[in-house]
């Protein structure tokens, strides 16, 4: 999109904190990343690499997963970073930040996921599995129980601040068709609901080096709309690269659905994923084409919206209708 990290990162920061904790440091390399900003600290002793996420003026990111995380893990959620050090280590420098070890970045992390597929089809159906119970952890979380969470009416304000003007291109076009309109609207009845379950994962994974995956870009976190944070994992199971994907598709449900998909889920469950559909049409409006052709996704949203079963989502997202 236009305009990402067109700003000037805090290097003289990073290198203040990084000095302050570490009596070694080699070098602090800038990472480009949407919500804070991001460095790689190296060390002359040859340590590990460390990562440290400092705060940007007027993104309470950082701030929100010093609160939350350690909090997330002790409900049973263990796939969130692990903070070796935090603005309480130093709180007179006046950052808000974070420092974890570094692991595999989402890049490399996806890539080998496309890899299990394709030499070891039997982990890959474990890794889905464990995709669907990590979900179902994720949204069953408390946020009450979870330090500066969204609270529900926060949940409400931000993504109807966040959806509403790129909807509002996507439905004055004039080639938007009427049903398109008419599943806007369910869309802003689902986001007025309050939300009733916990989310906020943007699909982002790091890989750790016991092979082992970590949910990291958590621009919502707290409240969320039932089955919302499931569509966007049920989407990371594309990175796989499956022509069939439905031996995934059922072992992500069994993981978090086991008692199986009732109706309403999975009306909750479509919505959101076609939501995604559209929604990101609808921002390609505004930050890439405003004339850009939406033929494909009104295909695939008016598709899935009729098809029940979530394996035929994902073979048409995938190229294989």
């Amino acid at each position: 999109m236009a305009g990402r990290w067109q700003r000037t990162p805090n290097e003289a920061g990073a290198r203040e904190v990084a000095g302050a904790l570490y009596d070694d440091v080699k070098d602090v390399e800038w990472i480009p990343s949407d919500d804070a900003d991001v460095f790689r600290v190296t060390f002359t002793s040859g340590r590990r690499a460390r990562v440290l996420k400092l705060a940007i003026s007027g993104n309470p990111a950082v701030w929100r997963e010093v609160g939350a995380f350690p909090a997330i893990r002790s409900l049973g959620v263990r796939e969130v970073l692990e903070f070796e050090h935090t603005t309480e280590d130093l709180p007179g420098l006046g950052y808000e930040f974070h420092v974890t070890a570094e692991l595999t970045p989402p890049s490399l992390a996806d890539q080998a996921m496309a890899r299990m597929w394709a030499d070891d089809r039997p982990r890959a159906v474990e890794l889905a599995h464990w995709f669907g119970d990590c979900t179902r952890r994720v949204e069953s979380l408390d946020r009450r129980r979870v330090p500066r969470a969204n609270s529900p009416e926060r949940t409400i304000e931000l993504a109807t601040r966040w959806w509403r003007p790129h909807y509002d291109k996507l439905v004055t076009r004039p080639d938007c068709p009427q049903w398109v309109r008419e599943f806007v609207d369910q869309v802003w009845e689902h986001i007025r609901r309050p939300p009733t379950s916990f989310g906020g994962w943007g699909g982002e994974l790091l890989r750790a080096p016991d092979g082992t995956f970590l949910l990291i870009d958590w621009p919502s976190l707290g409240a969320a709309p039932p089955c919302s944070q499931a569509a966007t994992a049920l989407e990371v199971l594309l990175r796989f690269g499956a022509a069939d994907p439905a031996p995934l598709v059922e072992a992500f449900m069994d993981g978090w659905a086991p008692g199986g998909l009732d109706d309403l889920r999975l009306q909750d469950l479509r919505l959101s994923w076609v939501h995604s559909i559209l929604g990101w049409a609808g921002m390609s409006l505004t930050f890439d084409d405003p004339d850009a052709d939406l033929g494909p996704a009104y295909a695939a949203a008016q598709h899935d919206l009729g098809e029940d079963d979530p394996t035929a989502w994902l073979r048409r997202a995938a190229g294989n209708p």
